[in-house]
């Protein structure tokens, strides 16, 4: 049956919403009262709000009825991400992820294992005799940005440029006005084109010179669709590990009781306990999508042109798939959360150079620093301004004392 009332609640496309995290006491409401609401946006009128696990992996997994296109963001505004891989659909969308996916291999992902160990180990020991530090700046972004860069190939004395057009660009400073991430994101793509233009002439040991490589049923990559992918892959690359990083570590301080297991053996524990992490803190909180056709989503009647939103924090608190969902529980088993979607062709494409970056980061902060905690109230730390990602904008740290590197 057709609804055409809206839902009451907070403004769920205005950024300020989330300014205290994400609203889980709303959206717990949401799912007790059914898996599928309808929302008031400003430019599309209506928005259907997905809140549960069955209906997010439904429409993940039917992208010629769910689509991507123009773009996958709740804000119109969010620019033409015409070309980009998050905004394609099968079959253009399967050819192009095939070719960027051999940069991604299992093997090309380990062998990165031994640099990020050094770029934190780097990181910890620039800020060691501190006695703390604000771990935003000073670890939790540099790590995913240096650990792109070094797959991409982008040369020492370029990086931190490369850093702050992505910023700029891809940030969520309200700070930074449109004409400035414009410039931004040019700047940027002038630079890709040229280091892509210098592979080809001198092909290194990098991702860079594999994307230009690839090669799929007689299909390669365009120049273009690489200089897009080097766009996505600065942003894309660096959002999820830095949340994953900033708000487990705060995760990990609040539960003694859990750190404490963890601790116990860090190594093999660890890859449950960033499962858990990533289900307990989603950095993500949502992607539309745009029907193509009618359909019929849990009884509601939807037409085409409608756009669904998925999500991602409520489906991980979803009761009806998760036991003590409200519960922080490192050895949680399974654990079926949807932080880097829900399946289908747009599952994240770094989520394993994601998890390992968690991984070593947790492993070296837990063993290297001895009275590890938070240097402010949870409630008082500023959190990044958007409707998209979910995070501490500051995460101040203090600690006793910090080992060597061994």
């Amino acid at each position: 049956m057709s609804d055409t009332t809206f839902t009451d609640g907070p403004d769920l496309v205005d950024p300020a919403t989330y300014t205290h995290g994400f609203p889980h006491d709303y959206f717990t409401e949401l799912r007790a009262a059914g898996p599928v609401h309808r929302h008031p946006h400003p430019d599309w009128g209506h928005m259907w709000s997905l809140v549960r696990v069955a209906e997010i992996r439904e429409v993940s997994r039917h992208p010629a009825t769910f689509s991507s296109q123009p773009n996958p963001f709740l804000d119109v505004e969010s620019g033409n991400t015409d070309g980009l891989l998050i905004s394609l659909d099968p079959p253009e969308h399967t050819r192009m992820r095939m070719l960027v996916s051999k940069g991604f291999t299992p093997r090309r992902v380990r062998e990165l294992e031994e640099k990020i160990q050094h770029h934190v180990d780097r990181l910890l020991d620039d800020v060691a005799d501190d006695g703390g530090c604000e771990m935003v700046s000073a670890m939790a972004s540099e790590l995913p940005l240096q650990v792109i860069a070094e797959m991409v190939g982008v040369p020492d004395e370029d990086r931190h440029q490369v850093f702050h057009w992505t910023e700029e660009s891809f940030g969520f400073d309200p700070g930074v006005t449109p004409e400035q991430r414009r410039e931004a994101a040019t700047a940027m793509f002038v630079y890709a084109d040229e280091l892509c233009q210098e592979r080809q002439r001198n092909p290194q040991d990098d991702l860079m010179s594999v994307l230009i490589d690839a090669e799929v049923d007689s299909h390669k990559l365009t120049q273009m669709q690489i200089d897009l992918f080097f766009l996505l892959l600065q942003n894309a690359g660096s959002e999820t590990t830095r949340n994953l990083i900033t708000s487990g570590t705060i995760a990990l301080l609040e539960h003694p009781d859990q750190l404490a297991w963890l601790r116990e053996d860090l190594p093999g524990r660890l890859p449950h306990a960033i499962e858990e992490l990533l289900r307990w803190a989603t950095p993500i909180l949502q992607f539309t999508r745009r029907l193509s056709s009618d359909t019929v989503i849990a009884g509601q009647e939807m037409a085409a042109g409608e756009h669904v939103t998925l999500w991602y924090p409520s489906a991980n608190r979803d009761e009806s798939v998760f036991d003590r969902p409200f519960e922080l529980d490192l050895s949680r088993d399974p654990n079926e959360h949807v932080a880097f979607g829900s399946g289908g062709p747009h599952f994240c494409l770094g989520a394993n150079l994601a998890r390992l970056e968690g991984r070593i980061i947790f492993e070296t902060l837990f063993t290297r620093i001895q009275g590890l905690r938070l240097g402010a109230d949870r409630e008082s730390l500023p959190r990044v301004h958007s409707n998209l990602i979910d995070g501490p904008a500051e995460l101040p740290l203090v600690w006793d004392a910090v080992a060597p590197a061994g």
